[in-house]
């Protein structure tokens, strides 16, 4: 069993006392984690590259023009609920609201949110549900890639093609806006219409934010040294620095659409292997030495392998959806098809 793979447990059964109401430990223990490493065993270290159902070729594959018009839409709403969230550039403190703008606004593909949506979207909702936690999870991201850039930290001068934030406002500044989309990201959960699911995509957050989830997985991050790494420390480093944030965007996803018990529990294990792939998938696209990177420890045949098994654990997992997962089962597809 790889222990890399097992969550922290959750505090929200004790913190909001809503075991009997239909709403589920939130993403950082939403599956025991004995039972999500089981899920996700075949990942470990002495399973190399074989035979397997390649993620998302089903009887009835996602069509991939389809899937096109949903993320462009996806993306137009996303911009255009953000644009309405965040104060405009003219509003007190107006270099504080230009940088949220700057570092929002800079190119993102709007991909967890639309794990979000598509999440709703298998539970059999609106979609539209779900949009107060798929713009928590582009604010989340945003800020994790704005304070990640800073000189203290990952120290890059830039990001998507254009200075950082901290070079464009100076470190101060940025840093205070990474805390105002924190803030928002916060505020979003809150609007969800079911108190209750307000209440564990809350805990959901921040479990998936702290010690034990995205910080936790920075400061092993800028501790990390090549030279003395394993495949389990690198894999704990994923799970935490990147997975948990796609993890939390599918599981959130279908709190919204008010799903609870196994259904959920299968949307977290399709988040957590869909995070690890897409982290395996940016290691072999860029081939960074300094960066904690799969290919420290494994060769890109294997990595590739890795990938391959994490995606079709990741198909299996969104099965029970049927026809309603395609969007699920599109990503996952096109995630695998960066790598053949």
């Amino acid at each position: 069993m790889d222990s890399t793979l097992q969550p922290a447990p959750s505090r929200i059964d004790t913190a909001l006392g809503i075991r009997g109401s239909g709403i589920h430990a939130p993403v950082a223990g939403r599956l025991a984690p004995d039972t999500l490493a089981r899920r996700l065993e075949p990942m470990g270290a002495n399973n190399l590259p074989g035979s397997t159902r390649v993620c998302g070729r089903e009887q009835h594959p996602p069509d991939p023009a389809a899937l096109d018009d949903f993320l462009a839409a996806s993306r137009e709403r996303v911009n255009a609920v953000l644009d309405e969230v965040l104060p405009a550039e003219t509003q007190h403190p107006r270099e504080l609201h230009r940088a949220l703008r700057y570092a929002v606004f800079s190119g993102g593909k709007r991909l967890r949110p639309t794990l979000a949506l598509g999440s709703a979207m298998a539970g059999g909702a609106d979609p539209e549900q779900a949009m107060p936690v798929a713009i928590a999870t582009e604010l989340v991201h945003t800020c994790s890639l704005v304070l990640d850039d800073l000189p203290a930290q990952d120290d890059n001068a830039v990001r998507r093609g254009r200075s950082a934030a901290h070079i464009a406002f100076g470190s101060a500044t940025a840093i205070l806006a990474g805390s105002a989309l924190l803030a928002e990201a916060f505020a979003q959960c809150t609007r969800l219409p079911d108190p209750y699911a307000c209440a564990a995509v809350g805990a959901g957050l921040t479990d998936t934010i702290g010690s034990r989830g995205l910080i936790g997985g920075q400061v092993d991050d800028l501790a990390f040294s090549p030279s003395e790494t394993s495949l389990e420390e690198v894999a704990h480093i994923h799970l935490r620095k990147t997975a948990a944030l796609f993890r939390f965007s599918a599981w959130s996803g279908g709190v919204a659409a008010g799903l609870s018990g196994e259904h959920l529990d299968r949307l977290d294990a399709f988040g957590c292997a869909y995070g690890l792939a897409f982290q395996v998938v940016d290691d072999l696209l860029d081939a960074d030495p300094r960066e904690c990177s799969m290919l420290h420890v494994l060769s890109r045949h294997e990595a590739r392998g890795r990938i391959r098994r994490l995606l079709d654990q990741g198909a299996r997992e969104i099965e029970v959806f049927g026809p309603d997962g395609w969007v699920l089962a599109g990503l996952a597809r096109r995630l695998e098809g960066l790598i053949l």
